[in-house]
């Protein structure tokens, strides 16, 4: 009977793509971790580290790719779409640090992807502007709230809708703060 052929088809193909799935989940999980990780490496001047864990998560991401690009339904997992945006802001954060281009990204040029890691890098100012104030380093925070500024002028004129909105609206929020702060040095 053909039927049950085609059923025997349609449940390898439906497991072999359980596989690549788990696989991707994997990778992906890595990658947001350690993503994270060179976050808060880089927060506490840890910079050799976070060079290190960004290396791993991007090998990780790298390998993610190859499934998706063999499964082009995987690409809109939210597991991997989280992993590659936080890589995304790890990266940028990385970037800035270290004076250089935040652009491009080796591992995504997915516009959704990288907008939300520019509006998470905002959040990502406040928390190293408020270790600069503690310093009184004004000059750093101005420096931060210039480059923020800069995104959320680049952001809103994207007229962007739906959870990318959010995301832009948080950074606004963010940005807020680093107002609030550059203030409060301002008064000492």
């Amino acid at each position: 009977m053909k039927l049950n052929e085609s059923l025997k088809k349609l449940a390898q193909r439906h497991a072999e793509i359980e596989v690549r799935r788990r696989k991707l989940q994997e990778l992906s999980q890595a990658a947001q971790k350690m993503s994270k990780q060179a976050i808060f490496a880089l927060q506490r001047d840890e910079k050799p580290r976070a060079a290190e864990l960004l290396r791993q998560a991007q090998a990780a991401l790298l390998e993610g790719r190859k499934i998706v690009l063999g499964e082009k339904r995987l690409y809109s997992e939210g597991m991997w779409r989280a992993a590659l945006e936080e890589f995304c802001e790890a990266f940028f954060f990385e970037r800035y640090i270290a004076g250089k281009e935040l652009l491009p990204v080796p591992v995504t040029d997915e516009p959704d992807i990288l907008v939300g890691g520019l509006s998470d890098l905002i959040g990502e100012f406040v928390r190293l502007a408020v270790k600069r104030a503690i310093d009184r380093d004004k000059k750093s925070v101005d420096k931060l709230l210039e480059m923020s500024n800069e995104l959320i002028e680049f952001m809103l004129a994207l007229d962007a809708t739906g959870a990318l909105r959010n995301k832009i609206d948080q950074a606004r929020q963010h940005q807020r703060r680093l107002e609030d702060i550059r203030y409060d040095l301002s008064l000492v």
